[in-house]
């Protein structure tokens, strides 16, 4: 289990206060859409407002300050999906990758950028294209548009040489 060792930075005691009005956000949120607040959401709402880009389980777990159990870990994900609080998308590569959703459409209406290499998916400002003419008796429930390439920290790395 992971411990949090005491700051002992001078500035702690004023992100407190700061710190303390996030959490207390985040209690609100849940229980505004009728979800229990359990210490387990609370800790992945938090890993989420500091991501910057959609993240998978792995990645969450890696950034939780307790490990949670797996089984745990993902029904709480899908709790927070189902109440728009996150979107869910599954990948070519069949990760399902997380994004924190400020409303409840915002997820909706702009690209994304998959890395080929590493796999993370970024929200990009790009729209999506124009919804297309569909045929009588078709409906479409979204338009999007992915781009796959490579991110810029993969794009550092040194290229493996083909043999």
């Amino acid at each position: 289990m992971k411990t949090r060792k005491p700051s002992a930075s001078p500035s702690a005691p004023a992100r407190a206060p700061q710190e303390e009005a996030r959490l207390e956000a985040r209690r609100e949120r849940l229980a505004t859409l009728g979800l229990r607040v359990t210490p387990n959401r609370l800790a992945v709402l938090a890993v989420f407002e500091q991501a910057t880009r959609a993240l998978s389980h792995a990645d969450i777990e890696a950034e939780l300050p307790q490990a949670i159990d797996a089984v745990t870990l993902y029904r709480t994900l899908d709790a927070l999906a189902e109440a728009g609080v996150l979107s869910k998308a599954v990948g070519d590569d069949r990760v399902s990758r997380y994004a924190l959703m400020q409303q409840a459409a915002q997820h909706q209406g702009h690209a994304h950028f998959h890395c080929d290499d590493c796999g993370r998916v970024y929200c990009l400002p790009a729209k999506p294209p124009r919804q297309p003419a569909v045929p009588e008796g078709f409906a479409v429930a979204a338009v999007d548009l992915n781009v796959h390439g490579q991110c810029a920290d993969c794009g550092t790395q040194p290229q493996a040489k083909l043999r």
